[in-house]
């Protein structure tokens, strides 16, 4: 899988960094997709969503207590974004300890539907963000993305190509 890593100005701040996916060669990250394919079925979680990431990169960080337990192996950090009881949107995202997030898909999780698994879309946007996740640690620990002076932000090379 061909993607790059982007910035997500809007919603960055001075207590985190967001970060989204553009896959392949899209004209729109995951999160953009994640926006367009839910927004008219969920405007009120969409709302919610946006205005939590806006909390998370301006005022708080990436603190545990917006994220559901992992899902995923250890030491891939992938969460679904936290939710109230009722609600449907499962958003994925990698979580770089408080200061950063990378953000990929989603989609609601349907009744009776009680693991990711069960359900093709959500986990082929999970595993999706797992992989992304893998490559994202390997390029961490080549030294070829690192953290940025002050700590807020990732530097180096965010275009992984088919064969990285």
């Amino acid at each position: 899988m061909k993607f790059e890593i982007v910035k997500v100005s809007q919603l960055s701040g001075t207590r985190a960094t967001i970060y989204s996916v553009i896959v392949n060669d899209s004209f729109q990250t995951l999160l953009d997709q994640f926006l367009v394919e839910n927004t008219a079925d969920f405007p009120h979680e969409i709302d919610d969503i946006t205005t939590r990431l806006n909390v998370i990169g301006h005022k708080t960080g990436a603190v545990e207590t917006f994220f559901r337990k992992p899902e995923g192996k250890a030491g891939q950090d992938v969460f679904a974004l936290y939710d109230s009881p009722g609600v449907k949107l499962r958003l994925y995202c990698i979580r770089l300890g408080n200061l950063a997030l990378v953000l990929g898909g989603g989609g609601p999780k349907p009744k009776g539907v009680i693991k990711l698994q069960d359900d093709p879309k959500l986990k082929s946007e999970n595993y999706m963000l797992r992989e992304i996740s893998d490559r994202l640690t390997q390029r961490i620990k080549d030294k070829e993305i690192w953290w940025s002076r002050d700590g807020m932000e990732l530097e180096g090379d965010f275009i992984f190509e088919d064969e990285d």
